[in-house]
């Protein structure tokens, strides 16, 4: 389905006034804010796989209960994510995400308490925090720069693909050489967050005023929206894309360090192999949406990510241990084009904020949902 069909089925390209967007509130402030979301969503899942082997020790663990470290956020953020719709309804976005951010907060806190039950508690709570957030990252883009979608799409996606891997890479050595214990080395890992979470506080603060009107708009007419976006085939194309790209990328942010570990490499360079995927993905997931957002079809865009990443997760799999790197590379590139496009299409594909959050939270819910039923 060519773009404009796409906007005849979810509705009219609005016309949006600049004053509504980052330059209402301060450039900086609205950069900062977006670049530290993308940088926390990550950083939980990341940090997991890294410890995951000490965890199983620590607490004698089996695979499937080990696993549940990193299936259960993507479960919540299937699950989770419809709430996004409603608190958009009586909140404005930066106060809902003000609000995500505290859960993450107070979930990786959690995570370095000495008991399990706290540390699965706390892995959900941060997860359900990253659900909501997830939804409404592309929404924040909207409303803050809706003349600049592709170009701080590209810039959030690219934090969002790297902080697995940045988390991924640095907590071993954060662990062996500074805090030498692994729960202490999980807790700081809260410091980002209490950043992203002053900065988005200060945005919710002064966007409110602006942000008041859309608001209400949104709660009076949202059922209406979400009805038409569930007719909709573009938005279950969609919905179907990034439940493939998180099929994808969940996999391997939560078993490539252990599938290397498995195969002989030590614990710091298997999690540095995840840091190489991650920062690797920093390339497409800049240029991507800058591609799609000026192009009339994104099918194209689309098959050649996915081929690329399902080319090089065979490599991961069959190939020689010593093109590891390679490998790792290459499907960080695949992964950082689908993340950035499967964002991207929420708001090219949308006629509004409000479609816009209805059609993000119909993808992510169902997509993750369709990720954690594979497992």
């Amino acid at each position: 389905m060519t773009e404009v069909e796409a906007r005849q089925t979810l509705g009219d390209t609005p016309k949006v006034s600049v004053r509504t967007a980052g330059s209402a509130v301060g450039v900086t402030t609205a950069v900062a804010a977006i670049v530290l979301l993308g940088l926390n969503l990550r950083l939980v899942f990341g940090s997991a796989s890294a410890m995951l082997t000490e965890i199983r020790q620590a607490y004698d663990l089996g695979a499937g209960a080990a696993a549940f470290l990193t299936t259960g956020p993507v479960l919540c953020l299937g699950v989770f994510a419809i709430a996004a719709t409603r608190a958009v309804r009586r909140f404005a976005v930066p106060v809902v995400l003000t609000a995500c951010l505290v859960l993450v907060l107070v979930g990786t806190g959690l995570r370095g308490t000495p008991w399990w039950p706290a540390l699965v508690s706390g892995t959900l709570l941060a997860g359900i925090g990253i659900a909501i957030a997830n939804v409404l990252g592309p929404i924040l883009i909207r409303v803050l720069f809706p003349h600049r979608i592709g170009l701080m799409t590209g810039v959030f996606t690219a934090l969002v693909s790297a902080s697995a891997g940045i988390a991924s890479g640095v907590t071993i050595p954060l662990d062996q050489y500074l805090f030498h214990n692994w729960r202490m080395t999980l807790v700081a890992w809260g410091l980002p967050a209490a950043l992203a979470l002053v900065v988005m506080a200060r945005l919710a603060r002064r966007h409110h005023h602006i942000d008041r009107a859309r608001t209400s708009a949104v709660r009076t007419a949202a059922p209406r929206w979400q009805s038409a976006v569930l007719r909709s085939r573009v938005a279950w194309a969609v919905t179907g894309f990034m439940g493939l790209q998180s099929l994808l990328a969940y996999s391997m942010i939560a078993w490539l360090p252990t599938i290397y570990r498995d195969r002989g490499l030590s614990a710091e360079n298997a999690g540095l192999l995840l840091t190489a995927l991650s920062v690797s993905s920093i390339a497409t997931a800049l240029t991507i949406p800058v591609v799609a957002a000026r192009v009339r079809r994104q099918s194209l865009l689309a098959v050649g990510v996915v081929a690329l990443s399902v080319a090089e997760l065979v490599g991961v799999l069959v190939g020689h241990l010593e093109l590891a790197v390679v490998w790792s590379i290459l499907l960080g590139l695949g992964q950082g084009g689908q993340l950035s496009l499967a964002l991207t299409l929420i708001n090219l594909r949308s006629a509004d904020t409000s479609t816009a959050t209805s059609l993000s939270t119909m993808a992510q819910s169902i997509g993750y949902l369709e990720r954690v039923s594979q497992i």
